[in-house]
């Protein structure tokens, strides 16, 4: 029997104004759009904006096709054949996730520098320093590989693990040996995965302020943050803004084609995938060869780097505000995350109890804003309220506060990284109500029990590890995330994220590690954590 629901409940009418809140800011840029044009926007315009364009198509091309390839290799071995140690080598080669593309650019830019450490390595050696050039568009595709990778491997193994062993077997009956089995078979079935995680590499990567701008590429998130600080120019920087959003929606279509074309049915059972395979002794050693080179370059020779020179650090005062960033970071971290879980619980539980064409658009547009660049986030938050402020300037000037009470506050700031990261909570907590179904819901309300007390005692005890996992994820991405807090931060608010590009950016790269390293150990204990959750979780 189902219950039926009724179209305008109170948790429609809630979700409903979060997505609204959501929506807004992408609105106020179109309505901005129509502003008249600057001449700082007329100079973009003509001389450099063919450079963002060029700069940014060739990091997420260079970047998507390394992750790519590789993340599809290690994907497959890892889900195909037997390997020595085999949970610990998949715990470690997902890792480096935890390290931020930007800080591991400072960390290079030390390393690879002149009078850097390669240098004073190679110097007492008595070996020819070396001179390679990693301030440089080549440089940062090799960082951003290195650091995204695991989001290929994560997206891809997860679907080579649901593959069933008939797929391969009928393969090899009608002829086709293992490798041709694997190009002409298996990848065709699985672009549709292959490309969902590139993609997300891609935005990524135009998602990054720190280390474009530590390299000195001039990029969207670049010219977006200069226009507006730099220009005092809001126009302008939501020129550059939607602009970016034009090839972000280029990307994702493109992405949408491949899997529309890409979907494999998985009606078999997930017992039906066979037994894993023990490797040749050529691919065994590629494989071992290819993980160690990898991990040394995206783990160890990171973290060694770091633990060096925080070791340094300790002789200097970076510790003195040590506290006080400490709680910024953690305060607007945990707010952010239980306003993530509630709204993901929220939309979740909608899509799950009306299952209309609404609560789907709904889920979609919730999606899609982890697909839209914090920079342009940050562009329509900040016109957004300002609009907001402008329209109560009246009721400042009773209440004596100052007029752009709210966009100077930390309010701004949690609101868009709620926004940023809601689909994060959303996609996990989802992910849980879809394997919970409704039986136990209908169950609770048969027998009388109010929404509350089913929500209490019948669905969140269920859910418990995927709100656990939607809340971790989302903290550490708020522990990390650094164009929106840098664009939106009060005066004087600093964050561990802020204070490592302050400080690297002031070539003060050893006090930057301290902050580094606590973001990196924080980041790891979540991921462990993270994998225990979801290894120990069956529903």
């Amino acid at each position: 029997m189902k219950i039926k629901e009724r179209g305008l409940s109170p948790l429609f009418v809630i979700v409903s104004f979060i997505i609204i809140a959501i929506v807004l800011p992408s609105v106020f840029i179109f309505i901005r759009l129509f502003h008249p044009v600057t001449e700082s926007w007329l100079h973009i315009k003509e001389y450099v904006l063919a450079d963002y364009i060029r700069n940014s198509l060739v990091l997420v091309t260079g970047v998507g096709m390394i992750t790519g390839i590789l993340g599809t290799f290690f994907a497959w071995s890892l889900s195909k054949y037997k390997w020595r140690f085999e949970l610990l080598l998949e715990s470690i080669l997902f890792l480096p996730m935890a390290i931020p593309p930007y800080i591991a650019g400072y960390v290079y830019g030390g390393i690879f520098t002149p009078f850097g450490t390669l240098d004073r390595i190679l110097v007492q050696a008595g070996v020819e320093p070396i001179r390679i050039d990693i301030l440089s568009k080549g440089g940062a595709i090799f960082v951003f590989s290195l650091f995204l990778m695991p989001y290929v491997i994560l997206i891809s193994k997860g679907f080579f693990d649901k593959l069933p062993k008939t797929i391969e077997e009928s393969s090899r009956l009608l002829g086709r040996n293992q490798t041709s089995t694997f190009f002409r078979v298996i990848l065709p079935m699985s672009r549709g995965s292959l490309v969902g995680g590139i993609v997300l590499v891609m935005l990524e990567v135009l998602n990054d302020y720190g280390l474009v701008r530590y390299f000195g590429i001039p990029t969207f998130s670049t010219a977006i943050y200069q226009t507006w600080f730099g220009m005092s120019d809001v126009d302008g920087a939501v020129r550059l803004a939607a602009s970016l959003m034009s090839i972000v929606i280029i990307i994702l279509l493109v992405e949408q084609f491949f899997r529309g074309r890409g979907r494999l049915s998985q009606a078999r059972a997930i017992s039906d995938r066979g037994v894993k395979k023990s490797a040749s002794k050529i691919y065994k050693a590629v494989f071992y060869v290819l993980t160690f080179v990898y991990l040394l370059f995206s783990l160890i020779i990171p973290i060694t780097q770091l633990a060096w020179w925080s070791s340094i650090a300790k002789q200097t005062n970076v510790m003195r505000r040590l506290g006080s960033i400490l709680f910024n970071t953690i305060s607007v971290g945990v707010i952010v995350t239980v306003l993530v879980v509630a709204c993901g619980i929220l939309i979740g539980n909608l899509n799950r109890l009306n299952p209309s064409i609404v609560s789907k658009i709904y889920a979609r547009i919730v999606i899609l804003g982890y697909s839209i660049p914090a920079s342009i986030i940050a562009i329509g938050v900040l016109v957004t309220f300002i609009y907001v402020d402008r329209s109560l300037s009246g009721l400042y000037g009773i209440l004596d506060v100052k007029n752009l009470f709210l966009t100077s506050s930390k309010f701004i700031l949690i609101f868009a990284l709620t926004i940023r990261f809601m689909a994060i909570g959303f996609n996990s907590i989802e992910s849980g109500f879809s394997k919970m179904g409704k039986k136990y819901y209908e169950a609770s309300k048969l027998l009388g029990r109010g929404e509350w007390y089913t929500f209490r005692y019948v669905d969140f005890p269920i859910l418990k590890p995927a709100i656990l996992s939607a809340a971790i994820l989302a903290f550490v991405d708020v522990l990390k995330e650094l164009p929106l807090t840098l664009i939106l931060r009060p005066f004087n608010f600093d964050t561990l994220a802020t204070r490592v590009y302050t400080y690297a950016g002031d070539e003060m790269i050893h006090e930057a590690s301290v902050y580094s390293l606590i973001i990196i150990c924080v980041s790891i204990f979540a991921l462990i954590l993270l994998s225990f959750i979801r290894k120990g979780t069956k529903i």
